[in-house]
This record gives C-alpha cells, structure tokens and sequence, in this order.
C-alpha cells in the first residue's frame, strides 16, 4: 500500500507535457496583390507558427503587380507536392482565389485540414479590374467543401479594397465561418498590421480543435 501511495505521489508531482496540437502541420501562406513573402505579417506568421513547431511555406507568387491566374496556379502545383489533412493554407485577398482555384482543380487532392482566406473575394473588384481574369471559370465550391475539414473566412467592416459583404459572400458559398472584425482595413502594413494576433489565435484555436 505504501508502494502504491508513493508511486500516485510521484506520478502527481510529474510535470505533465501536453501535446502541442499544431504539431506535424504544414501551413502555406499565400500572399496577394502586389505583395511578397515579406509583406505585412505574413514573415510574423510564420515565425510564430514555427516556434511551435509547424512547418510553414510563404509562397512567392509570381509578378504579383501584375498576376497571371496560370503562372500563380503553376507555383501552386509546383510548391505544394502533398496536401492531407494536416495541411493547411492561409491566404490574402487575390491569394484566397489562386488557391480556391487550386483546391477546385486538383485532381488527387485528398481531404486537407482547412483554409483561412484573410479578405477573400471572389467577384469583381471595381478598383481592380485587372484581378478579373482570376475570377473565372466559376468556382466548384461544392468540390472545394468536400476537400476541406475546415474553412474560415475573416474581414473588417471597414475594409476600402475588398468591402467586408463580398468576403461574407464568398463565406456563405463555402459554407465557411465567416470573422468580422471592426477595424483592420485591408489588412496591410499601412493599415498596421505587421502582425496579425487574431488571425494567429483563430488559426490555433481551428487546428486544436481538428
């Protein structure tokens, strides 16, 4: 009996290492319009992803001030070689597009583990009417659904670039929770965002609860 008591007393007094739920995931963050990996709080991102020990890739997506659907769908493929259920993509604005399309198109893609689309949009931007070419063909949500465990879609009511009802769109077609937030613009270093803690506690809260 007293072998048993002291054994619970040293397995009590045992620190107790939880498993960290970010662990074996791979996170591809895809930038947008007129950016690169090391805009706005995408290097942030990745740096606090990787203390924790996921794999993180910021891709670089080609001529970004002047994008082309097929060369972002070519990185696309070239970049990201596997996708199961512990992969995930984080995406701005022109980036939620390329890899929507990306999810669309694939044909061996199995089940990932979620995409976060910051500013997503999918229909015609008045203030950028070169982005149109992205916009078709139309999406196969009903596919991209299927493919994707989880789907978030965040905005800001005061966004001026993507205005926060067509990201809800784009939410409701992708049966996806949809995040406003009350300020943030567009999300950029100049609205002040070259970190993005929000963004970071949504994405851990998803993966957790994976």
């Amino acid at each position: 009996m007293r072998i048993i008591t002291a054994l619970l007393a040293l397995l009590l007094a045992m620190p107790v290492f939880a498993e960290t739920p970010t662990q074996d995931k791979q996170v591809y963050i895809v930038h947008g319009y007129g950016a690169s990996p090391d805009s706005h709080w995408f290097a942030w991102l990745k740096q606090r992803l990787q203390s924790q020990g996921v794999k993180v890739s910021v891709l670089d997506m080609p001529n970004s001030a002047a994008p082309r659907p097929d060369q972002w769908q070519q990185t696309l493929q070239q970049q990201v070689i596997h996708a199961d259920r512990n992969t995930w993509f984080v995406t701005h604005s022109l980036g939620s597009i390329a890899v929507l399309r990306y999810l669309a198109d694939r044909q061996d893609l199995s089940t990932i583990g979620g995409i976060v689309l910051v500013s997503g949009f999918n229909e015609h931007l008045s203030n950028i009417p070169e982005l149109d070419p992205f916009l078709r063909p139309d999406l196969d949500y009903a596919k991209i659904i299927r493919v994707t465990h989880t789907r978030m879609v965040i905005a800001a009511a005061n966004d001026v670039v993507v205005p926060a009802p067509f990201s809800q769109r784009l939410a409701r077609q992708l049966d996806a929770q949809f995040v406003l937030l009350p300020e943030g613009g567009h999300f950029l270093k100049d609205d002040g965002y070259s970190e993005f803690p929000a963004l970071l506690n949504e994405l851990e809260r998803l993966m957790r609860q994976q």
